[in-house]
């Protein structure tokens, strides 16, 4: 089971909401009969059933029947799943809505990552004024500082697999190109056909890769596997002042307007030009 399938079958049910009082087929599903009330809130319920329906309740807390964001954590770490302060597509997520990292009231399902602080889930029992007991499965955006972790199951693609290079590219030491402050250091370059060893994708487009004695994170638009993550875009919310790069040498400042959508290589997180971010117009690329 990949993490794209678990994610298709959760959109299925976008919209369903219960019938009052925690009354929904999910809850149906799970108690064998129709029940309704405060002891029934049903976000855990609602992964649980994705889960069985695909016939991946293993997944899923050993497939145990779970309704506690409390008992995923504790059966999940007992498994020994990854766990991460940072989100990927197909991630569970553990909410807790008051900042402080702790509390376990809510989970969710990781659809995307929008940046390094925000990205959007997949919840049941939910709604845009009552985030743990609203009564309808909808696609929500969130931001990390609502969370309390992330928890990794052992879908398909973390087991080990390979990825045949496109084109030629190369293998960095940190999961973006720094091509001016060079704080992210080419390991080993690489020619078209070459295979890597596929360990990790960030959600942002790049993977973390072995090739012989280099371990290190590659762009995956130079892989062969559709399944890997792509660059993310948006647009600017005004005008913005930007560097240019060309030849791994920063000219002088240019505008770019409001409006302009640009493509998100990486947020540079150390070495000379750290806080800044590289970025894509077009075929012409910018420190912003």
């Amino acid at each position: 089971m990949t993490a794209e399938q678990i994610i298709k079958k959760a959109r299925s049910y976008l919209g369903t909401k219960d019938d009052g009082n925690n009354d929904v087929i999910f809850n149906t599903e799970y108690y064998g009969q129709h029940v309704h009330g405060d002891y029934y809130p049903w976000c855990v319920v609602f992964i649980w059933y994705i889960f069985k329906k695909l016939g991946a309740a293993a997944l899923f807390c050993l497939g145990k029947k779970v309704a506690s964001c409390g008992v995923v954590m504790s059966v999940m770490a007992a498994q020994k799943r990854k766990w991460s302060e940072t989100p990927k597509p197909g991630d569970l997520v553990i909410f807790d809505f008051s900042g402080n990292h702790t509390a376990h009231t809510h989970i969710g399902l990781v659809t995307e990552v929008i940046n390094s602080t925000s990205f959007k889930t997949i919840e049941g029992n939910t709604s845009n004024t009552n985030y743990t007991n609203g009564g309808y499965v909808l696609e929500q955006t969130r931001y990390n500082r609502q969370v309390n972790c992330f928890i990794r199951p052992e879908y398909e693609e973390n087991k080990k697999k390979t990825a045949t290079l496109i084109e030629d590219g190369a293998i960095y030491r940190l999961a973006y190109k720094d091509p001016v402050g060079k704080s992210s250091k080419c390991l080993k370059k690489l020619k078209k056909g070459a295979k890597v060893q596929l360990l990790e994708d960030d959600g942002y487009g790049w993977s973390k890769v072995k090739s012989g004695n280099f371990t290190g994170w590659i762009m995956n638009k130079h892989l062969d596997d559709k399944g890997l993550s792509a660059f993310h875009t948006y647009k600017l919310k005004g005008d913005v002042l930007a560097q240019p790069v060309s030849n791994n040498k920063l000219g002088k400042d240019v505008k770019l307007f409001g409006g302009t959508t640009v493509t998100l290589i990486s947020e540079i997180e150390s070495g000379t030009y750290k806080g800044m971010t590289y970025i894509g117009v077009g075929n012409k690329r910018y420190y912003l």
